[in-house]
């Protein structure tokens, strides 16, 4: 890898690391996003100087966040990834998938816990509702994503 390319990469890395996710499947994650290929688990773990097992986990890791996904090559037995075409939206879909898990799961709370006091309970609804409001307004956003393709084309040039 030439030097830009690592400092991209570990730049990746770390900003997965913030979010408490191994920087490893932050490095995997930026390899693919610059790659038109898709890569092998041998390919990775090679141009990273990770185990092979390593790779495997992490990819397993970025699959589940709707950030990769696995593909087949005709003749080969090997495992491949790629960035999905449609990454933003898959990685946002699972993204707000677990938000409204998450949100679900506050809510039970407060109506099945036995809370000790009104404070505790008054808590816990207004992050429910808080959750429950941002969750329905990115929904309600990547609908009209979805819907302007020109809109999306235009931000890809911005330099960030």
């Amino acid at each position: 890898m030439d030097a830009r390319t690592t400092r991209f990469t570990d730049r990746v890395a770390s900003l997965f690391e913030h979010d408490g996710l191994p920087p490893i499947a932050g490095r995997i994650f930026a390899m693919l996003l610059l790659s038109e290929e898709a890569r092998s688990l041998d390919q990775l773990s090679a141009e990273l100087g990770v185990s092979k097992a390593s790779a495997s986990t992490n990819t397993r890791l970025l699959a589940g966040f709707g950030l990769i996904e696995p593909v087949r090559q005709l003749g080969s037995r090997r495992d491949y990834y790629r960035t999905a075409d449609d990454l933003f939206e898959r990685s946002m879909a699972v993204r707000l998938d677990r938000w409204r898990e998450f949100t679900d799961v506050i809510g039970e709370g407060r109506r099945t816990l036995p809370l000790a006091t009104p404070a505790v309970r008054e808590r816990l609804e207004r992050y429910e509702g808080a959750l429950s409001y941002m969750a329905d307004a990115i929904g309600r956003a990547m609908v009209r994503w979805r819907a302007v393709p020109s809109r999306r084309l235009a931000r890809t040039g911005s330099g960030r």
